[in-house]
């Protein structure tokens, strides 16, 4: 896997999504691997724009055809239950089920029968190695809900060392057995073990009937950290700041064809403050967070690699749809860069992380890279996690299926999280069963729809235009149909209105369209109301 990114644009072959496929439903069921970075910006990977070396990534996206216009949910949580369900957040998931506090005691109601179950009945052997983030107990753990072998986190996050981060940390699991902290290798690296675990289960595979592998990295969510040979393997590397860094990305993203339309720097408006009016001090702290994050998605993509490099070894890379995405935008957060930060995003960690700049990266430390530069990774949209921006939501994506998907192909069509679980389900050759009993359980219908036929060039759209898709989080939230969005993201007071955005040709959301489309915008709002809240 060789593609640098001083050799990206010979890589990317075709600019746009071909119209016609080499074939479209495979004769042979292909495997299914999909990888899922926690907290990756949009530009965050070289076949987007980045900076960062990623050529085991860039070689199977440029293979492939990369996707601008999937959206997730703006939190890690309901992005899962998005993809692993069909089902928008409000309904599917199960809040506070248990004595923990916040999200670590919600789960995804059994009502719906997910990915993995699916899968298996339609006769593929399941692995999972990574962050669950789910739910916990008998029924709501991996090994409890279609995964053959996994090893998961169950938490939401946690160090990627074999540390304590939180102050009731809850175990991993390994194939349903639980596995404490003590229970790690010393050298325990998240992204590293999980790795290996899913390397295990693909090399013990039977090789009978195809398999789903997935992969969900908790790399590179905060807390920033490396093993000490990569700490500095990007040093020096962003003194210039996140504005220049900004600047830098958008151009790359321009040449490689994945800005959405009408997204511009030119009315961009971010809400840090200029890196030229930060303190000296502060500056390197801050650019040595995003040396270390850097190196964080480096590794990632190193990791990436040895999958790849199996499958090649073992003739399967070829027949195996591989699929690779964010869980939604980059994380904003300011942890460790400022004091009592960490106390403010994460209020159940173990206190008194070492976050001395020279310990930045290293166990005990507990930091995150900063609004400035998660901005210069989502833009030129507006927004980071945490939003229903387009920044929030969109994430960087591609498909890789030489079989079926022609190489250098770049779509724009308006896909979601809600429409994995279809895709994999045709991609199989089986169909969801609907609103139906299912193994002794009431079972409730998918909202998505399958996306192979978009993917192998049969289908110019995955959506017709009548469709919605609706975000929510309580009172507030978003709604997508057709061209047109809604949004409300509150501002603590009852009544706060919505704004309506075409972002067909404002993906950057900088023309509020409310006051111009009054009826357009309240019958989107009584859509929300009705169908997705």
């Amino acid at each position: 896997m060789k593609c640098h990114w001083i050799g990206v644009l010979a890589c990317a072959g075709l600019s746009g999504l071909s119209g016609s496929a080499v074939h479209g439903q495979p004769a042979v069921r292909p495997n299914i691997l999909y990888i899922v970075a926690d907290d990756l910006g949009y530009t965050d990977i070289g076949s987007f724009g980045s900076e960062i070396p990623t050529p085991n990534l860039d070689e199977l996206a440029f293979a492939g055809v990369r996707l601008t216009n999937l959206h997730a949910d703006r939190n890690c949580q309901q992005s899962r239950v998005m993809l692993m369900a069909s089902s928008g957040t409000a309904v599917a998931l199960e809040v506070g089920s248990s004595p923990m506090s916040g999200m670590r005691g919600n789960r995804l109601r059994r009502e719906w029968a997910i990915l993995p179950e699916l899968l298996q009945d339609a006769g593929y052997a399941t692995y999972m190695a990574g962050k669950w983030d789910l739910g916990i107990g008998d029924g709501y753990t991996p090994a409890t809900r279609g995964f053959d072998r996994s090893f998961a986190l169950l938490d939401a996050s946690a160090s990627h060392f074999a540390e304590k981060f939180w102050e009731n940390p809850l175990p991993y699991e390994d194939d349903g057995e639980p596995v404490s902290i003590a229970d790690l290798p010393d050298d325990f690296y998240a992204t590293d073990y999980y790795t290996d675990k899913m390397l295990k289960f693909l090399r013990s595979h039977d090789g009978e009937r195809p398999w789903f592998a997935y992969v969900p990295y908790t790399a590179p969510h905060w807390p920033l950290q490396l093993p000490e040979e990569w700490l500095d393997r990007h040093a020096d590397r962003y003194e210039q700041g996140y504005d220049a860094l900004r600047e830098e990305r958008f151009a790359r993203g321009q040449e490689l064809g994945v800005i959405p339309a009408g997204a511009t720097l030119e009315t961009f408006a971010s809400t840090a403050e200029p890196w030229s009016r930060i303190e000296p001090e502060q500056q390197r702290r801050q650019a040595r967070a995003q040396e270390i994050y850097a190196g964080m998605v480096e590794f990632l993509d190193f990791s990436v690699g040895r999958l790849i490099d199996y499958l090649e070894e073992s003739g399967q890379l070829d027949n195996t749809v591989i699929i690779f995405s964010s869980d939604h935008g980059a994380s904003p957060s300011d942890a460790g860069l400022v004091p009592g930060a960490e106390q403010r995003n994460v209020p159940n960690r173990v206190p008194d992380r070492d976050n001395r700049l020279q310990n930045f990266g290293r166990p005990g430390s507990f930091i995150d890279h900063g609004r400035g530069f998660a901005e210069a990774a989502t833009a030129p949209l507006k927004g980071t996690k945490g939003t229903f921006d387009e920044g929030g939501l969109r994430a960087a994506a591609f498909v890789r299926y030489p079989g079926a998907i022609p190489a250098g192909g770049v779509s724009g069509a308006f896909m979601t999280f809600l429409d994995i679980l279809p895709t994999f389900l045709e991609i199989a050759g089986t169909e969801h069963p609907g609103s139906s009993a299912y193994k002794g359980r009431e079972i409730n219908a998918i909202k998505g729809r399958s996306a192979w036929r978009h993917l192998t060039g049969r289908s110019a759209t995955v959506h017709p235009p009548t469709d919605t898709v609706g975000w929510t989080q309580g009172s507030i939230g978003a709604l997508i149909r057709g061209q047109y969005k809604i949004i409300n993201q509150g501002s603590g007071a009852s009544g706060t209105p919505w704004q309506l955005y075409d972002i067909t040709v404002d993906a950057g959301e900088l023309r509020d369209l409310a006051s111009q489309r009054p009826d357009l915008t309240a019958e989107l709002a009584a859509e929300w109301e009705r169908d997705w809240r």
